[in-house]
C-alpha cells in the first residue's frame, strides 16, 4: 500500500485484488500455477513483503508450494529459520485459525525473520492442508493488524475453495477409468431383491473391483451389528471367533457414523475402539482394514413441507449396515481404494436398502394366501362364500340405512335451583355456630359469630382518640372566649386555626369509627336466603379456627322451590350435542334420567343451560356441566347431591353408529382420521 494512495483508492484496489483472486479460484489451472499467481496478488492487495505456499505433502510434512519474494526477508540467511517456521505453520495448523505474530508479542513461538506473520490454514472439508503465510513490514500500523488478519483469513478460504475443486477434479478422472467395471458390477446388484444374493455379489463382486483380500459385508438391526457375507464363502459362521471379533469391532466403527481406516498407525485411533481392533487383528492376521459405513438413500418423494422449503430434513439417516475391505498382506490401501468403496457404497447401500424394504412387506404372505383362497371357491364353494357374502352386505345395509336414537350419557346430581354460598366478610376467628347440617334458616338468621380482637382494639383505640381530641377542642374553644379583647390578634388567629383544624380531625375520626363499627357489625354471618344449610360437619369445619375475608364458610339452599338437574357431560361428547342444537334450533334437548337409588323407573326432562367453559373432573377428566329442568312432582323423594344417570338425546343416527359410534370415535383419535 503506497503513500500516495488514498483510503479510498487503496480500499477500492483491495476490493478488485480480492474479486480477482475470488474469480481466480473457480479457474482449471495447476496448483503450481494458481498459487504463484494467488500470492502475488494477496501480497499486492496487502502491500506485504513476501508471502509463501505451503501444502502437507504425501509424507505428511508441510512443504513449500510457491513463494513470493521470500528471499527478500531473510528467511533463507537464518540458519534456524526453516524450523522456527515449521513450528509456527504447525500450531496454526493444529487450531485451524488465522493468527497474527509479532517479534513484540508475548508467545513462546520464535519468528523465523523480524517481519510481522499473517499466517491462515487452508483446509478441504474441515480437514487442514496446509497455510498461507504472508510476511509484512515490521513497522506497519498497529491498528491495521486485525484489518490483515480478516483479509488473509477471506483469501485462503477462496484458495482453500480451490483445492477442494482441484481434489474433485482428481477424483473424477480416476473414477472415470474404472466407470465400466462399476457399470456392470451395478447391474448385477441391482438384478435380484433376494438379499442373501445382494450380499454374495457385494462381496464377491466387490473384491475383485477394490482388488482386496477380503470384503464382509455387515447388516446393522437397531443396535446390533451382524456379518452376514463374507467373499469366497457360501455361508456365514457366526459363532467363529473371527466372524465375531468382527462384529464386536463393526458395532464400535459403525456406531459413530463415519468411515473407518486402519493401516498401522494407531495414534488416530478412537479409544473405544482400540481394544476391539487389537483383538480382530491378532485374531485375523489382517494388516489393513477399511469399513465405510451404509445408510438408507434419500427417499425420492420428499415430504410436501420439505419438497417446498428446499431444505434438508434434520433427521440423521438410517444406518443399515457397512462394507467391510481388508488387505492381508499390505498395510498400505492400494491405489484408490478409499474412493472406490466410497464410490460404491452408495451404490451397495440402495440395494441392500430395496431388498429389506422387499422382504419386509407384511401383508405379502397374505395377499398371495388370499390368492390360493380365490383359486380354490369353485362349485358348491362358491354358492356358500356367495351366501355368506350377501347376508354380510344385508347386515352392513341395514346398520347403515336404518335410523335409531342416539343418546349421550351422564352422571349428574339432583340439586335446587336456588343456592347461595356463604362467605366471610371480615377476618377473625369462628366463636360460635348457630346453626348445624340440614337445619332449616330464614333470611336474615345469624349462622356463625366472629370475632377479630385487632378490630375492636382499633375501635377502642379510635374511641380514646376521639376524646382526646375533644378535650382539646373544648379547651382551646374556652381559651378563645376569654379575654379576646385584651389578647394580640396573632394569638387569636392560632388559636382559631387550631380550633379547626381540631374539628377536622374529630369528624375524620368519627367517620373512621363508623366504618371500623360497620366491620364490627358484618363480622356475623347471616343467611341472605330461606333454605336448608347444606353443608356438612359445620362444628369439626369451623369452631375456634381463623377465617380469612372472602372464605367460603357453608352453602345454604332452597328446597322448596324448583329443582334441576346438574349433569357432567364429558367435553369429547359435546360435539353430538352441539349439532344436535344446531339442528333443532333451541337448546331444550330431551333429556331421560334414572336414580341412582332407583333405577327401576325412568324420568324426563330438558336441558336449559349449558357452561360455556369445560372444568376438569377427577374421574372423567375434561367435563362441561350442563343443566336440566324435570317435575319434582313426579319424583317420589327428593334429596340434595342424589346421584343420577342420564341421557340426552340427539336425535337420530344411523343403527351402526348407535351401536359402535364410541369404537368408531376412538379410532378416529387414535389414528387421527
Amino acid at each position: 500500500m503506497t503513500s500516495t494512495q488514498s483510503p479510498s483508492q487503496t480500499r477500492e484496489r483491495v476490493v478488485r485484488i480480492a474479486r480477482e483472486i475470488e474469480e481466480f479460484a473457480h479457474s482449471n489451472v495447476a496448483p503450481e500455477t494458481f498459487f504463484r499467481e494467488f500470492l502475488r496478488r494477496v501480497v499486492a492487495g496487502l502491500g506485504a513483503t513476501a508471502g509463501a505456499a505451503w501444502l502437507i505433502d504425501e509424507s505428511g510434512r508441510l512443504a513449500i508450494k510457491s513463494e513470493v519474494n521470500l528471499a527478500d526477508t531473510g528467511f533463507y540467511e537464518e540458519p534456524e529459520a526453516i524450523l522456527k517456521n515449521q513450528r509456527l505453520l504447525s500450531d496454526v495448523l493444529s487450531t485451524a485459525e488465522a493468527r497474527i505474530f509479532t517479534a513484540d508479542s508475548d508467545t513462546d513461538v520464535h519468528l523465523p525473520t523480524d517481519n510481522l506473520i499473517v499466517v491462515a490454514a487452508l483446509s478441504i472439508r474441515k480437514k487442514p492442508v496446509g497455510v498461507i503465510e504472508i510476511f509484512q513490514r515490521p513497522n506497519s500500523p498497529k491498528q491495521a493488524h486485525p484489518g490483515y488478519l480478516q483479509f488473509v483469513e477471506q483469501m485462503s478460504g477462496y484458495a482453500s475453495h480451490y483445492l477442494a475443486e482441484h481434489e474433485k477434479a482428481s477424483k473424477t478422472d480416476a473414477s472415470l477409468e474404472v466407470w465400466e467395471e462399476v457399470d456392470q458390477f451395478v447391474l448385477q446388484l441391482h438384478r435380484s431383491l433376494d438379499l442373501s444374493e445382494v450380499g454374495a455379489t457385494v462381496v464377491n463382486d466387490g473384491r475383485q473391483l477394490l482388488n482386496a483380500d477380503r470384503v464382509s459385508l455387515a447388516m446393522q438391526y437397531g443396535k446390533k451389528t451382524v456379518i452376514t457375507a463374507i467373499n469366497g464363502q457360501d455361508k456365514v459362521n457366526k459363532r467363529a471367533n473371527t466372524v465375531r471379533l468382527l462384529s464386536k469391532l463393526s458395532n464400535k466403527v459403525l456406531s459413530m457414523r463415519e468411515t473407518f481406516i486402519y493401516s498401522g498407525a494407531v495414534d488416530a485411533i478412537p479409544p473405544q475402539i482400540e481394544e476391539p481392533l487389537a483383538d480382530y487383528l491378532q485374531e485375523s492376521g489382517t494388516r489393513m482394514i477399511l469399513i465405510v459405513p451404509l445408510f438408507e438413500p434419500d427417499k425420492m418423494i420428499k415430504h410436501d413441507e420439505e419438497a417446498l422449503s428446499g431444505r434438508k430434513s434434520d433427521v440423521p439417516k438410517k444406518l443399515i449396515g457397512g462394507l467391510i475391505v481388508e488387505q492381508i498382506t499390505d498395510s498400505q490401501p492400494r491405489p484408490h481404494l478409499e474412493n472406490h468403496a466410497e464410490l460404491l457404497s452408495g451404490h451397495i447401500a440402495t440395494g441392500i436398502a430395496n431388498s429389506r424394504s422387499y422382504e419386509s412387506i407384511f401383508l405379502m404372505p397374505f395377499w398371495r394366501f388370499i390368492g390360493r383362497c380365490f383359486a380354490a371357491l369353485r362349485g358348491k364353494t362358491l354358492v356358500k362364500t356367495l351366501l355368506i357374502l350377501a347376508v354380510i352386505i344385508a347386515v352392513g345395509i341395514t346398520l347403515a340405512l336404518v335410523p335409531y336414537d342416539y343418546r349421550v350419557s351422564c352422571d349428574g346430581r339432583l340439586m335446587p335451583t336456588i343456592q347461595r354460598e356463604v362467605f366471610t366478610n371480615w377476618e377473625g376467628e369462628v366463636v360460635d355456630i348457630h346453626v348445624e347440617s340440614g337445619q332449616r334458616v330464614k333470611k336474615g338468621d345469624l349462622l356463625v359469630e366472629i370475632r377479630n380482637d385487632e378490630l375492636k382494639a382499633e375501635v377502642l383505640g379510635v374511641k380514646n382518640e376521639l376524646r382526646g381530641l375533644a378535650l382539646q377542642l373544648q379547651a382551646t374553644v374556652a381559651n378563645l372566649q376569654t379575654g379576646n379583647d385584651k389578647r394580640p390578634n396573632k394569638d387569636i388567629i392560632e388559636l382559631t386555626g387550631k380550633r379547626n383544624e381540631l374539628r377536622t380531625e374529630i369528624f375524620g375520626l368519627k367517620k373512621h369509627l363508623e366504618i371500623l363499627e360497620g366491620r364490627l357489625a358484618k363480622l356475623n354471618v347471616k343467611a341472605p336466603i330461606d333454605g336448608v344449610v347444606t353443608t356438612f360437619q359445620i362444628e369439626q369445619l369451623l369452631k375456634d379456627r381463623p377465617v380469612q375475608r372472602g372464605e367460603l364458610l357453608l352453602e345454604i339452599m332452597d328446597d322448596t322451590g324448583p329443582w334441576q338437574l346438574e349433569l357432567d357431560v364429558e367435553e369429547k361428547r359435546m360435539g353430538h350435542i352441539l349439532k344436535a342444537m344446531d339442528r333443532k334450533g333451541d337448546i331444550d334437548l330431551p333429556v331421560e334420567f334414572i336414580l341412582a337409588t332407583s333405577n327401576e323407573l325412568s324420568y324426563e326432562g330438558e336441558v336449559t343451560e349449558i357452561s360455556t367453559r369445560a372444568n376438569q373432573s377427577e374421574e372423567t377428566g375434561s367435563i362441561v356441566e350442563t343443566y336440566a329442568t324435570f317435575e319434582k312432582e313426579k319424583l317420589p323423594s327428593l334429596r340434595i347431591g342424589a346421584e343420577v344417570s342420564a341421557k340426552i338425546d340427539c336425535g337420530q343416527r344411523s343403527l351402526f353408529y348407535v351401536l359402535f359410534g364410541d369404537v368408531v370415535e376412538t379410532c378416529r383419535r387414535f389414528f387421527w382420521l
